[in-house]
């Protein structure tokens, strides 16, 4: 029997790097693209390549394929002040398309990979258009990212490691059997890929709960922010009416109600005042007690923490994510994952 060995991994071995290990239950993960510091006046999100030496994050979460089906039948990206063709002339675009060709982007990927990180492309957001049938969005993502093929290629030749969905909205598109086409991709692949969802922290999620319960999920991302009684500033009030509510999700976790009852839960929060609700925001070191009284509460559902966004975290006092990251690792343990 051969087994194939991807190079990044045999690069990252090489060089001593420890890389993503989904058993961990002190991963970071961080989404990037919307700049959305850039409204709270902070200094713009640099270009994905200035994060790869950031050993804190585990996990980039490339923010967002919003429109499933734009010009020309192909979707469309948008990662605000970087690769950008709607404020800077000189990025290409595919003909016949509004599908933007972001090289420096793929040679970014690449090196983020060699450094041990994933890379996640994230579809969805608050403003997605969830308009392409299940069967021809899957496929045109396998080939537009991944190891399918297609004249027209994102980000070159590089591959990213999975996707995450963030659908914020009800639609008619089948998210069940996206998940589960893309699954089926994956297995057919030569690399590890992941399929990861980030819920609202209501449980069931009125979005992706369906999903959830239905297909095989990697990582969930919970938000606990935006929705107001199961946010994180909530963390620590008795259970019930107004508690940040993980208690829920493991519970959920323990009986088996997810389709992967293997799935990793991270706690998602917000890395800056206005990134989302005001009243939804909590400090850097609040969130950080969060983290580790909730890695040892909940010690074989948690996975770690996530947050929004890149922008926010940078410009954060200390660093929101390396700050979290911190206060896990003095509690990190790594397991198994089937």
């Amino acid at each position: 029997m051969y087994f194939f060995v991807p190079l990044v991994a045999v690069v990252c071995a090489a060089l001593g790097v420890m890389g993503f290990d989904i058993s961990c239950n002190s991963n970071m993960a961080v989404y990037w693209g919307q700049n959305s510091g850039a409204s709270g006046s902070l200094p713009y999100q640099q270009p994905l390549g200035a994060y790869c030496d950031d050993d804190s994050v585990d996990i980039i979460l490339l923010s967002f394929l919003y429109i499933l089906k734009g010009k020309g039948g192909y979707p469309v990206l948008n990662f605000a002040n970087i690769c950008d063709y709607t404020k800077n002339a000189s990025v290409p675009v595919f003909p016949g398309t509004e599908l933007m060709h972001c090289s420096d982007m793929g040679v970014d990927i690449k090196r983020c990979q060699e450094k041990g990180k994933i890379i996640l492309l994230s579809i969805g957001g608050a403003t997605a258009q969830l308009n392409s049938d299940a069967g021809t969005f899957s496929k045109q993502i396998w080939d537009l990212f991944m190891e399918g093929s297609s004249e027209f290629r994102p980000f070159d030749d590089a591959i990213i490691d999975g996707i995450d969905l963030d659908f914020e909205q009800q639609s008619q598109f089948d998210t069940i059997q996206f998940a589960n086409n893309m699954n089926n991709y994956f297995k057919s692949g030569t690399r590890k890929y992941y399929l990861t969802a980030a819920p609202q922290c209501p449980y069931p999620d009125a979005n992706l709960g369906n999903l959830l319960a239905q297909s095989h999920v990697d990582m969930a991302f919970i938000q606990f922010y935006n929705s107001g009684w199961c946010d994180n500033s909530k963390y620590g009030l008795p259970h019930w009416p107004e508690s940040m509510n993980y208690y829920m999700w493991d519970a959920a976790w323990r009986n088996n109600s997810f389709a992967n009852p293997n799935m990793r839960l991270y706690v998602g929060s917000t890395a800056g005042s206005s990134a989302g609700n005001p009243s939804s925001y909590v400090s850097p070191d609040f969130f950080a007690n969060e983290l580790k009284g909730l890695q040892k509460d909940y010690p074989d559902s948690f996975g770690g923490a996530m947050t929004w966004d890149m922008s926010w975290a940078y410009g954060s006092s200390p660093n929101y994510a390396t700050n979290a990251k911190q206060a896990m690792m003095a509690g990190s343990k790594c397991g198994s994952y089937a």
